[in-house]
């Protein structure tokens, strides 16, 4: 066999291995100390693994309307939308094709928005309506929502990601000797190794912690600890932790599948969660209704459906602006044409 052919054989069978351990890692994720053995040992894994696991997040879910008949036995039904904004859902995952498909597709996932970062000063962001998820050199994973800046700075003696804007969710590897600071400008987060989504508004942060342990520090030097399953809201002068329960730990963090779960918000809150994935805005145009509540969940991209769910649950005019925007109202808006 001639070196060039050996080369591409060897490019295969690490491919195919990385694809393999995506697959074990979305049934047991107990494995992730092994599948990290794995990427560590050799630099070309941890490009094949970030390429396999990109593939599988944009192929594994086929979403389907309507009631569950005719599912076959490897449809997983999922809950139904809480009333009063139904929507049934369900996923099917095709594990028995998962390995092929992801060897075929990781060639082209980098284009999914994955990059391997190890140098010092990397800048990572998400234009509006995009979510991407970034693998750094030190092991690390960062999930970033729509509209994220972040700078990332990876060295010898420090990790340092520096949050602009936007909602991330970080995942990051155990290093003792570095431990990694998420930057918010008046505050500061600091952890050895875990899990926590932090979403930055124009007033405060948001902090939720899903595994491990993070320290939060303030400009004032007040220091607390915030565990898993807790939160916390960071703003000038304010810095406490919470136990929340696991709705709002859940709420927090479904974006990272593709939803937006909604739990007695009102409809201009919302309104405003959609908005952050949509080109066109929906635009509460009527006072009288921004303040009702809500309850239900949707996919990040059915907007619409979570308009059709107001139609029906509250008598909602909708309207398309002739700028593709879509007026809500209890009357009538001038321009444009009924959804």
């Amino acid at each position: 066999m001639s070196s060039g052919a050996a080369k591409v054989n060897g490019r295969k069978a690490i491919r195919d291995e990385a694809a393999t351990w995506v697959v074990r890692l979305d049934a047991d994720p107990r494995l992730r100390p092994e599948a990290n053995a794995w990427i560590d040992a050799d630099p070309r894994h941890a490009v094949a693994f970030a390429e396999a696991e990109a593939a599988w997040e944009a192929a594994r879910h086929v979403r389907l309307r309507g009631d569950a008949a005719g599912a076959g036995e490897d449809d997983a039904p999922a809950t139904p939308a809480v009333e009063p904004l139904p929507l049934v859902q369900r996923h099917i995952t095709r594990r028995s094709a998962a390995i092929g498909l992801l060897a075929a597709s990781a060639a082209g996932a980098v284009g999914l928005g994955r990059m391997l970062l190890s140098s010092d000063g990397n800048r990572v962001a998400t234009i509006h309506g995009q979510q991407r998820l970034t693998r750094l050199a030190d092991g690390s994973s960062i999930r970033l929502n729509s509209g994220t800046t972040l700078d990332v700075s990876l060295n010898a003696s420090r990790r340092v990601v520096r949050m602009i804007e936007g909602e991330a969710l970080f995942d990051v590897a155990r290093d003792r000797r570095r431990p990694f600071v998420v930057d918010l400008g008046d505050a500061r987060v600091q952890v050895i190794g875990t899990s926590f989504n932090i979403r930055k508004r124009l007033d405060r942060a948001e902090l939720t912690v899903t595994s491990g342990l993070v320290a939060v520090s303030d400009v004032d030097g007040q220091t607390i600890r915030v565990g898993a399953g807790e939160t916390t809201l960071i703003r000038p002068g304010l810095l406490a932790a919470a136990n929340p329960g696991e709705t709002l730990i859940r709420q927090r963090t479904a974006w990272q599948d593709g939803f937006i779960e909604l739990n007695d918000e009102t409809i201009e809150e919302a309104v405003a969660e959609f908005n952050r994935y949509r080109d066109k805005p929906i635009v509460v145009a009527d006072p009288r209704i921004g303040s009702l509540v809500v309850s239900g969940r949707f996919g990040i991209r059915e907007s619409r459906e979570f308009v059709e769910a107001l139609k029906s649950s509250f008598a909602i005019n909708a309207v398309t602006m002739p700028n593709g925007s879509i007026a809500l109202s209890r009357g009538e808006v001038a321009l444009g044409r009924t959804e």
